[in-house]
């Protein structure tokens, strides 16, 4: 995979507005409608992208961290149908509500095959047992969190990205954490690596191990 290529072909298809998000948000679900008029649901630089991301590459197997409702992975999954498991985090936190029948909704109207869905802690062992059987040839990580948590979470899951598999970050241009562990993390395995123009940065590295 050239990623050089696909970030040209991909930040062109944002400039000119190819996908809008509201034409792929509109029909999922969200907790509250007032969502719908946020410049980050609206913005062409945000879902799109993982629409778009979904039409250059083929994974098997896709893992999401930081699944939320389930938007971001549901639009890859509209425009990508090589998808055979799909494996979300979203971790626990008591003054946050997400309800995991909302997320894989949003999911399954958009792809038929296996889903597991962890809400909790990435230390969980039930969630360690769900990862670590496989290698996964996409992983986006999808949370904006501090250096040390950004960091923990991109040594964590690496080991499990397949060979010429690909993990996507983002938020690697809006958040100074985020932007520092990117940085570090991909100077550290040394492999080709981007950032997109997306709404927050959105950085992929390909595993050429």
């Amino acid at each position: 995979m050239d990623l050089s290529k696909l970030k040209e072909h991909i930040d062109k298809k944002m400039k000119r507005g190819y996908v809008s998000g509201k034409t792929l948000l509109d029909r999922m679900r969200v907790i509250t409608e007032n969502s719908r008029l946020t410049s980050a649901y609206l913005d062409g630089r945000y879902a799109p992208f993982y629409y778009h991301l979904g039409t250059q590459i083929e994974p098997k197997t896709m893992m999401e961290i930081g699944f939320n409702l389930g938007l971001l992975s549901g639009c890859f999954l509209k425009s990508c149908k090589t998808v055979e498991d799909f494996l979300a985090f979203q971790k626990q936190e008591e003054d946050v509500y997400y309800s995991p029948r909302l997320g894989r909704a949003n999911i399954i109207d958009n792809y038929k095959g296996n889903i597991h869905i962890h809400i909790g802690d990435m230390m969980d062992e039930v969630f360690s047992q769900k990862m670590s059987p496989n290698k996964w040839d996409l992983i986006i990580l999808n949370e904006e969190t501090e250096y040390d948590q950004h960091r923990t979470i991109l040594d964590l899951v690496w080991p499990h990205v397949s060979s010429d598999g690909c993990l996507v970050m983002d938020y690697v241009e809006s958040h100074d954490g985020a932007k520092r562990a990117w940085d570090d993390f991909t100077s550290s395995v040394n492999c080709d690596s981007v950032v997109f123009n997306t709404r927050y940065g959105t950085g992929m590295v390909l595993n050429e191990r």
